[in-house]
């Protein structure tokens, strides 16, 4: 069985062997063999499992590989139905954002996210202060502060 395969079984457990065994420890190891030949794969898996499933490897990774965390947020940029996943991992990112495709998809992303879900506002704002898009964000809002969003 490959790390995708045993990491995808993993994650597939039942909620009360999943917690009671702390198999997040051996799923955040599993995430950290993950390699950039994986993402189209993990990908895969990400439209065909369930919202729990997803929960469970953006919780799980903070051991993600870098290259691995910026394909795999390039292609979930690309799923028009991925609810779960871009804001939360965001938080896997370097504190200071670059000037790169990505993170200026991320915060189109960001943008869109703010005007479609009031409710989730105040994560979107953690996401993007935790990546460093946070001062960007703002400023394509018309925004000088983020008290002046209500924050």
């Amino acid at each position: 069985m490959n790390v995708l395969q045993e990491l995808d079984a993993l994650l597939c457990s039942d909620d009360d062997e999943y917690d009671r065994l702390d198999l997040f420890l051996e799923a955040d190891e599993l995430i950290g063999q993950l390699q950039s030949a994986d993402v189209p794969a993990l990908l895969a898996l990400w439209r065909a499992r369930s919202p729990c499933w997803q929960q469970r490897f953006t919780q799980a990774s903070s051991n993600i590989d870098g290259a691995v965390l910026r394909a795999l947020l390039a292609g979930l940029l690309q799923i028009k139905e991925a609810t779960h996943g871009v804001l939360e991992l965001m938080s896997r990112l370097p504190p200071v954002a670059d000037n790169s495709a990505l993170s200026d998809a991320l915060l189109a992303y960001a943008e869109q996210a703010w005007h479609a879900d009031p409710a989730r506002q105040r994560q979107i704002q953690i996401s993007c202060w935790s990546c460093g898009l946070s001062g960007r964000l703002l400023k394509r809002l018309g925004l000088a502060a983020w008290k002046d969003a209500g924050l």
